[in-house]
This record gives C-alpha cells, sequence and structure tokens, in this order.
C-alpha cells in the first residue's frame, strides 16, 4: 500500500462516520447511541447495531450475539438487523438487549434511541417473526425471557396475550415472582414503573397486593402451560373452583407478586409488555438451579392461562445447560428415596439441521439410573420401538454411572443455518427424573452432560450441583450425671438444650446450656482419733476422745457449653471436646459429727451427735472445666445416646450418660 494511500484512509473513513450520522440524525429526533445505526428503506426503518468483539471460550462454539428489539411500539424482533414499520408517525424509544453467547466478556449494556416513524409508518405496524412464532405453548399467553439469569445482571421478561375470541376483550394479568423456596430474593425491578413497559392503551400496573382471582363458573377452566425456551409439551387443565384454588396456592408461593389491568384487545389481536429486571448478586449460591416465573391471564370472555417460565440461574450465558430443579434441598425432610429432576437444555449452534442428538449424562453415585423416567422433551417425539427403524423416536439406555439418551432422525435447525430466523426452533431439552438409592448425605452432589451433534466433538455442560440448605439443628438431651471427687458436688438429673447446624458433614460448633436438679450425695465419711472438750447446751464440756464425720450434698447447678467443637464420622458416630462454665445455684450441704466420750475401765461413753446445714449460695462457685463426648445413634438427625466426662485436676469429675434427639 502506498504512502498516499495510508494518508487518505483516515479521511475517508472520517467522511463514512459523518455521513453515517447524518442519516442517523436524520432518522431520530434527539441524539442516538452512537453504536445504533437506523437506515429508511421501502420496508421501513433497518436496524443495526455496533457490538463488541466476542472472545471465544476456550473449548466451547463459537461464540455468538443473540438480540432482542423493542420498537416502542408494543412490536419486537429478536433479528440482529431487524426492519420495522410504524403505524403513525410519532416518536419512539428503541431499546437493544444484546446477549453475548460462549464470550469471555461481559454482556454488553442495553442500548437505546429515540426515532421517528414519520415517513416510515404504514397503518399497520410490522409484526416480527418472534412476534408471530411467541404463542407456542398454548396459543393464547405465554411469558419468556431474553436471557438466562445471571446474578449480578440484567434479563428482559416478556408477556404476550392473545384474543382469540371473536369479540373485543379485556381483563387482568398477574404475574408472580421470587419464590420462597429460596432464601434471597432472585429478581428486583429495574428503573421506573418497577421496570415494566406497557404499549396498549388501557395496561397499567396496579399498586398494592393483587387481589384473589374471582371464583370462576364450573363452566370455565383454566390452562397451565409451562416453558423454558422451548415450551413444554405437558398440559394441564383446571376447572372452576379448583382452578381458584390452584391459583391461590400458587401465589402463596412467591414472594412478589403484580396485577396489571388490561386494556381492550381486539379479536385476533396480540399485545405484550415487557419487564426489566435485576438478577441480585445473592443469587449465586443457586448457580446451575432453576427458578420459576408464573403469569396468569384472565381475560373477561374467554378462559384463563397459567403460564410457568424456568429460568436457569447461570454463571455465564451458555444455552447448554443441566440444571436441578429444586436444587437446595432440605436435609429435614429428606426422604430416603428422594426424587430428583434434570433438565438438560441445548442448542444446536452450527450451519445446518441435526439429525441426531446424544447427550451422555454421568450422576451422582447415590442417584439409581435404573429408575430413570423421561418426562418431557424437545423436538418432541414417541420412543423408540424394538425392532424398528430409528426414525423420529428417542432412545434411553441405562448405565451404571448415568444415561445415554438419543434423539435419532429429529431435524433441529442450526443458528447459522439459512433462513432460520426464530432462535427457539434451535434450542430443544430432555427432562428426567431419578430416585435416590438411599438418603443422601449432606453433601455437595453434581451431575454433568456431553451433548453430541450428529458425528461433531461433544459439548459439555456445566455440573448441575445439588446443595442442602443451611439450617439450624436444635437438640434436647437428658440424663444422669455423676459426681466423683471430694469437695461440693452432687449427683444429679440433668436437662438441656443444644443448638447446632443442621446435619453438618464438616467439623462443627455447637452451644449447649443445662439445668441439674441436685440428688443427696455423700461425699466424705472421716473418722478422727484424738481428745477434746466440747460445750453442750451450756452445760459442762463433754471430753471426747473419737470424732465421725459425714458429709452430704445437695447441689443444683446451671451449665453453660459455650465452645464444643464436634464432629461426625458417618451417621451413627459423634465425638467432641470443648470447655463448660459451671456455676451452682442452691442447694445445701449437710455435715453431721458423732463425739464419742471418753471411756473408762474399758466400758464406752457416751455419743454425742451434732448435725449442721449450711446452705449454698446462688453463683457462689463458677469453675470452667474441659470435657470430652461421645454420641451413638442417629448423630446427624435423630435420636442417640452419649456419655460425657468433665475433668477437673483439683477436686471434682463428672460424669454425663445421657440421651438426646437432635431434630
Amino acid at each position: 500500500m502506498s504512502m498516499w494511500q495510508l494518508k487518505l484512509r483516515p479521511a475517508l473513513i472520517l467522511s463514512v462516520l459523518l455521513f453515517a450520522g447524518f442519516r442517523a440524525q436524520a432518522q431520530t429526533s434527539a441524539p442516538a447511541d452512537s453504536s445504533i445505526r437506523t437506515v429508511a428503506d421501502t420496508a421501513g426503518l433497518r436496524f443495526s447495531a455496533l457490538l463488541p468483539a466476542l472472545t471465544q471460550i476456550p473449548g466451547a462454539p463459537e461464540p455468538f450475539y443473540t438480540h432482542l428489539w423493542d420498537f416502542g411500539d408494543g412490536h419486537f424482533s429478536t433479528e440482529a438487523t431487524p426492519q420495522h414499520t410504524y403505524a403513525d408517525g410519532k416518536e419512539y424509544d428503541v431499546y437493544l438487549y444484546a446477549v453475548n453467547n460462549y464470550d469471555d466478556g461481559k454482556k454488553p449494556a442495553r442500548k437505546k434511541i429515540k426515532v421517528s416513524g414519520s415517513g416510515n409508518n404504514n397503518s399497520v405496524a410490522a409484526v416480527s417473526t418472534a412476534e408471530k412464532d411467541f404463542f407456542k405453548a398454548n396459543g393464547v399467553f405465554e411469558l419468556k425471557y431474553n436471557c438466562m439469569a445471571k446474578p449480578n445482571d440484567t434479563m428482559v421478561l416478556l408477556a404476550g396475550w392473545k384474543n382469540t375470541g371473536t369479540e373485543e376483550d379485556e381483563g387482568k394479568l398477574y404475574l408472580f415472582l421470587n419464590e420462597k423456596i429460596f432464601e434471597q430474593t432472585c429478581f428486583e425491578s429495574a428503573g421506573e414503573n418497577k421496570g415494566f413497559r406497557f404499549f396498549n392503551s388501557g395496561d397499567s400496573l396496579v399498586p398494592g397486593r393483587p387481589a384473589l382471582m374471582a371464583g370462576l363458573a364450573p363452566e370455565k377452566q383454566m390452562k397451565i402451560t409451562e416453558s423454558g425456551s422451548p415450551p413444554s409439551s405437558v398440559v394441564t387443565i383446571r376447572k372452576g373452583a379448583e382452578a381458584a384454588g390452584t391459583f391461590l396456592s400458587t401465589m402463596m408461593l412467591y414472594k412478589s407478586s403484580y396485577m396489571i389491568e388490561l386494556g381492550k384487545t381486539a379479536p385476533g389481536a396480540a399485545h405484550f409488555a415487557m419487564a426489566e429486571l435485576k438478577v441480585t448478586p445473592e443469587m449465586i449460591k443457586d448457580t446451575n438451579a432453576t427458578v420459576t416465573v408464573t403469569g396468569v391471564y384472565v381475560p373477561k370472555k374467554g378462559n384463563p392461562v397459567m403460564h410457568r417460565l424456568n429460568i436457569p440461574v447461570v454463571n455465564s450465558h451458555d444455552p447448554n445447560k443441566m440444571n436441578l430443579k429444586g436444587g437446595r434441598l432440605s436435609y429435614r425432610f429428606l426422604s430416603k428415596h428422594k426424587e430428583l429432576t434434570y433438565k438438560v437444555r441445548f442448542q444446536n449452534t452450527g450451519k445446518g439441521p441435526a439429525r441426531r442428538i446424544a447427550l451422555d449424562v454421568t450422576t451422582p453415585a447415590a442417584l439409581d439410573p435404573q429408575t430413570v423416567q423421561i418426562k418431557d422433551l424437545s423436538p418432541f417425539c414417541p420412543p423408540c420401538q424394538p425392532g424398528a427403524d430409528k426414525r423420529g423416536c428417542w432412545e434411553l439406555e441405562k448405565k451404571e454411572s448415568g444415561l445415554l439418551f438419543t434423539l435419532h432422525g429429529v431435524y433441529l435447525p442450526g443458528t447459522s443455518q439459512k433462513g432460520v430466523e426464530d432462535k427457539d426452533s434451535t434450542k430443544g431439552f430432555m427432562e428426567f427424573s431419578i430416585v435416590t438409592k438411599k438418603k443422601l448425605d449432606p453433601v455437595p452432589f453434581k451431575a454433568s452432560t456431553a451433548i453430541y451433534f450428529d458425528k461433531n466433538e461433544p459439548i459439555f455442560t456445566n455440573n448441575a450441583t445439588g446443595r442442602f440448605k443451611k439450617g439450624i439443628s436444635p437438640v434436647v438431651m437428658a440424663g444422669f450425671e455423676k459426681a466423683w471427687g471430694k469437695g461440693t458436688a452432687s449427683d444429679g438429673l440433668v436437662t438441656g438444650l443444644g443448638v447446632a447446624p443442621l446435619a453438618p458433614f464438616r467439623p462443627y460448633f455447637q452451644f449447649e446450656l443445662y439445668y441439674k436438679q441436685g440428688l443427696k450425695t455423700n461425699t466424705g465419711n472421716y473418722t478422727f482419733d484424738r481428745n477434746g472438750f466440747i460445750s453442750i447446751d451450756g452445760r459442762k464440756e463433754f471430753g471426747y476422745n473419737k470424732i465421725d464425720s459425714s458429709v452430704t450434698n445437695r447441689v443444683s447447678q446451671i451449665k453453660l457449653i459455650p465452645v464444643q467443637l464436634r464432629h461426625n464420622f458417618g451417621n451413627y458416630f459423634s465425638a467432641g471436646a470443648g470447655l463448660s462454665i459451671t456455676a451452682d445455684m442452691g442447694g445445701d450441704i449437710e455435715t453431721d459429727l458423732t463425739y464419742y466420750g471418753v471411756s473408762a475401765n474399758g466400758v464406752p461413753g457416751e455419743v454425742y451427735q451434732k448435725p449442721a446445714v449450711e446452705k449454698i449460695k446462688a453463683f457462689s462457685d463458677i469453675r470452667v472445666q474441659p470435657f470430652v463426648d461421645l454420641q451413638l445413634g442417629k448423630v446427624k438427625l435423630g435420636p442417640h445416646i452419649g456419655v460425657r466426662y468433665y475433668y477437673n485436676d483439683k477436686k471434682t469429675g463428672y460424669g454425663f450418660l445421657y440421651a438426646g434427639w437432635r431434630f
């Protein structure tokens, strides 16, 4: 390249940028995001955007962008460079949400531009392919998302409803977010109006908690569908009072509820609303779990429709995922043979269709592959029949360490395939249940999948990790404490309470508090051969040559265990050690002295007894003692017995034999 060409290149680039900027300004009525381009042609406005270069994750498929264009008039598109015609010449705010799939970088921020429909309008707005293909689950109402839920990121929730009747209709839309089974809040609203954007006249968010859905007439019925992109093939019907009960029980599962008043919808017309949501950083604890957003569309004249949208919580925007439904388990209520449900999602990112798709699933050793049941799949097809050709069917091979699921003779388009505009058509899933061999140990467990498209190299999913919810386990104990040695000590009946983590599998700390009701305990008998005199009731002195002494204690105590480190060795044996702080709270010390008078000529003299009682004051003696403890039984959860020894090198030790129950 010559020197004058090098000098000319910056001038050419500057001229092109200025010309493009002039064209963009001609189409917009306000300063635009410089990365968005609009070009007018006979078919309306053509939109495009300059996005950051993608960086492929090592070992992953080629990265690509998915797009969601909100044209501001209630219409949208998922194409990279869509065309749109407006119904009038108003000004509209256009938003672009781009998602970087298989990319190592950060998702691009939302982009916004203001455009004018003047000169680019028609009497009817253009309807995109994404809108036409929106209602796949039930044909009436559906929820979709533009990307999976990545902690500390944003996502867009789309709601669409369609009037399938022959008369104009209106109604209500209910949305339920943030399931109570997750301790932390998953979604927060982003922006004004709690993140919602409405486009149809009369659509508005109603403040406050939603009112209950009115009771349905017996002839009315509610259809229930589910999706997670793509939709499930399972459809459930609820009628009358049963439908109203399902609505109420569903609302009770969520922390956040919204009700939207819907304006008039013409026969055959479809309307859409969008909600921009922020995924909270706290959801990083539940990565690889699946959260569910539920919507209920209740038209005045038609039948209500409930739709559940399953959204994976992910670390990165990777379409090939494996998730465990309800991945945060409660050990306290875990059954011996627990049924778990996994879902494997996949997407063909190739330039042509996939005809054979194999999912090689590796499951944890505690799960029994022989119990696997296929619950749902997409592309939907029947199971293969023995002896028949394997075309348009699925096959399941149960292995010792997992399962091999194969779709034979199906057609799954590729994202880079010519003529494919509906990206959902390039996706599929397989959902299956599997039962545990025994009660799971309270430790994380992982499953994963290798995905094969035809004869290509496998794509490996994430680890779908099941975890146990952290909880507090109260412990009750009762037993008998035996005192050894001398001093202010007594046997007693002991009751106590403890608090510890729920079914820990690592060393843990346990806090305990006890009360001991002292029993009368002889702590010593002593004989002294010595001469002396005592005064008896003001009489003359009584001479003696021997004294017998007997000491009996009855001491009530409280005992605090502020520090105890324990460890469960399997399910049936536990050991611990710690420090106790013991304080005397009451009781008495009884001392009986027997004086033997001086004998004369071998004849025993008089015997005189002198009892004495000393009351013990509260907190009169506080001491710290180390101890060791052993337990046998259901030491993680349930009944057990234990033995403990409190050591005191100066005076007294205690042995504690007890029974307990860990809840």
